[in-house]
């Protein structure tokens, strides 16, 4: 029997902009019109976060720690609180913003620029899968600065890798560990960073040398354009965007103020 088959990952990112995947989530739907999701959550990363950033995934009791959670012809909690559902009212608009012919709850959330208010939990399409254990002494050669390499590390750390680096390994019997340090450690270089950022915006704007950045522009002649070839179906929105510079979102919402 033909199935279609959407891959995604749960992830949340903390106030340094770190992101922490934290679960592997599938959806299968079967030309009977039979669905399944199963959620494999990544608890070595999960045990690294806790309230306010990471409160649990809706709908998934993590107190019993299963290696997979599965949910077959219902659609889970995670899913129809935060996507769309077939009786929505404005369905195939919101369908159309991400580029979409057919709903498909779990590949709309990963397409969709919209943030859900309940959580700050997102979902990002999965990627390949990995060596058991990577080297990233290669990677980091030319990283001059510490807060670079601290961030790049950190970045496989929370993603659940193993790595090794300069002869030293992480996987999950010290990832909390070494976490807990690095993590402090690049708190404290990222702030330092900003701090240098800001008193330097300041100083040019004493000079008058700071004008920040400048919002893209789009003339309403270059818009009209791009819409009129959308409207007749000979590009895409998403298309139509990439011309025009700016977001699919940003595309739709100039869109619903051309007409009223």
């Amino acid at each position: 029997m033909k199935e279609l088959l959407t891959q995604g990952i749960i992830c949340v990112k903390d106030e340094l902009g770190i992101e922490y995947q934290l679960c592997e989530i599938d959806y299968r739907l079967w030309e009977n019109e039979e669905f399944e999701y199963r959620f494999r959550p990544n608890y070595p990363v999960i045990e690294l976060l806790g309230p306010p950033l990471f409160q649990g995934i809706p709908g998934l009791n993590l107190d019993l720690h299963k290696e997979e959670y599965v949910r077959r012809n219902r659609v889970p909690v995670f899913i129809s609180e935060r996507s769309p559902g077939p009786n929505r009212e404005n369905l195939w608009e919101l369908l159309e913003e991400c580029g979409m012919d057919y709903l498909n709850q779990l590949e709309w959330l990963i397409r969709t620029d919209l943030k859900y208010s309940g959580d700050p939990l997102y979902v990002k399409a999965a990627g390949d899968s990995e060596a058991d254990l990577i080297c990233i002494d290669q990677e980091l050669a030319g990283t001059k600065r510490s807060a670079d390499r601290l961030r790049r590390i950190l970045a496989y750390i929370c993603k659940g890798s193993n790595i090794q680096y300069e002869g030293f390994s992480i996987d999950d019997n010290n990832r909390k560990s070494c976490y807990e340090l690095l993590h402090r450690l690049y708190e404290k270089e990222a702030t330092y960073l900003r701090e240098q950022q800001k008193a330097g915006i300041e100083k040019a704007k004493r000079a008058g040398k700071y004008r920040g950045r400048k919002p893209v522009s789009v003339s309403f002649s270059e818009f009209d354009q791009a819409y009129q070839a959308y409207k007749r179906k000979q590009i895409s929105a998403e298309e139509a965007a990439k011309q025009l510079g700016i977001s699919r979102s940003t595309f739709f919402r100039k869109v619903r103020a051309l007409q009223g």
